[in-house]
């Protein structure tokens, strides 16, 4: 089965990691799309165990959402535009009387039974502080982190938008300024004017987040606003490769029901405390299916001053395809060497290529450190900015070289 993934820019139509699959027609703006039937003839998921996965053309990027080679699509969370709202910046306009297809939400804290399950009561105490995010491409999530209408959301949910309509629980639609974005770690800061009754989120520590705890998400999956969903964690510090030419690393998996929509939302415990940030599921029906991957909430916290402060976080880039190797893989190739990265393909004017690198060489150290997998080549990229030169070790023919390449910002095409 091929997995799907989601940008909000294609507006929730699946591209499939196989270039040459020609997309899907188009779907109604006002409808949710059907679930897809799978194409005849595409590829089978890839072998990731060990770091083995078949070569195919996937350009190195750094920082913890830096790039190696693998084709497995996972899914961006973004759900289909609906009609951009008009609104002049810092307008109060409100949601009319709900109607009756709306979807059904936790009671409000003064109803009965408001408290009487986990998830009730983390939605009474949270669902103020998330909002939807439109950015006339597409819809996401988000949630107020700071008291001065700082909203923290994905990367993803608002690229290639410099401001965005930010939708509150009640209704209230204000514009938001875009300060800063990190398509590495995919994190993005937005300005918004609160209103009166929206406070901060309250940020957990990730950390301490265990296998088996409650994980609640609150988003608009397919648009559905200030929608719970309840589930646990299933999975902590997971790799994962979402097949658009990165890695996205240390992430928190949980069986949360989480759609298309949901991306920039909150992922939260029992205390009603953000844990994490929804950002992809693998899925190979274009919906949840007990598998999402959510940024954990310290990495955000690190990289929130500099996003608050408009810096716009630029990845390193290599430019190679690349194995990891065991002695499996040293066998089957004839290698001399039992362990680093196998270069499969070296992109046209990459670094890579400027630097002398070939199909075929062996990456056995990068920066003096030893490299044994494909991960710890990301990782060696992910210390870096472009411009910065990274000092490569490799094996050429039986032969040990070392060669030097000037990192440079990771090309759009390449995500």
């Amino acid at each position: 089965m091929q997995p799907y993934r989601y940008t909000p820019e294609q507006n929730d139509q699946p591209q499939f990691a196989e270039p040459s699959t020609p997309p899907l027609a188009s779907q109604p703006a006002s409808t949710t799309p059907p679930l897809a039937p799978q194409p005849a003839g595409t590829t089978a998921r890839l072998r990731r165990s060990g770091g083995t996965a078949a070569l195919v053309l996937a350009l190195i990027a750094g920082a913890a959402g830096g790039g190696v080679a693998g084709a497995v699509a996972a899914s961006r969370l973004s759900a289909q535009a609906p009609a951009a709202p008009s609104i002049a910046a810092g307008s109060n306009e409100q949601r009319g009387a709900p109607s009756s297809s709306a979807p059904a939400t936790a009671p409000s804290s003064g109803q009965s039974g408001a408290s009487s399950t986990v998830a009730g009561a983390v939605y009474n105490k949270v669902n103020r502080s998330v909002v939807q995010i439109v950015n006339g491409q597409g819809t996401g999530s988000g949630f107020v982190v700071d008291q001065s209408g700082l909203v923290l959301t994905n990367n993803h949910v608002i690229e290639g938008a410099d401001s965005v309509v930010v939708i509150f629980s009640d209704g209230t639609k204000r514009q938001g300024q875009v300060l800063g974005a990190d398509s590495n770690h995919d994190l993005a800061v937005v300005k918004v004017d609160l209103p009166a009754n929206v406070t901060p989120v309250t940020l957990g520590d990730s950390d301490k987040v265990q296998v088996g705890e409650t994980a609640i998400a609150i988003g608009s999956p397919f648009g559905l606003d200030q929608t719970v969903t309840q589930g646990i964690i299933s999975a902590v510090h997971r790799d994962w490769e979402p097949g658009d030419g990165s890695v996205q690393r240390d992430l928190i998996q949980s069986d949360t029901p989480i759609n298309p929509g949901n991306s920039g939302g909150p992922l939260l415990n029992a205390n009603g405390e953000v844990i994490g940030i929804n950002t992809m599921i693998e899925s190979p029906v274009r919906g949840s299916v007990g598998v999402g991957f959510s940024i954990p909430i310290n990495t955000a916290k690190q990289l929130l001053p500099k996003l608050a402060s408009g810096e716009k976080v630029t990845p390193a880039w290599l430019g190679i395809s690349g194995q990891s190797i065991d002695a499996d893989v040293a066998q089957q190739q004839g290698l001399s060497t039992q362990s680093g990265v196998l270069v499969g393909e070296v992109a046209a004017g990459a670094p890579a290529e400027q630097a002398g690198l070939q199909a075929g060489d062996v990456i056995t150290a990068a920066d003096g450190q030893p490299v044994t997998s494909m991960n710890e080549l990301v990782g060696a990229v992910s210390g870096h900015a472009p411009g910065d030169t990274l000092k490569l070790t490799v094996v050429r023919n039986g032969q040990t070289q070392d060669l030097s390449a000037t990192l440079q910002a990771r090309p759009a095409q390449s995500r």
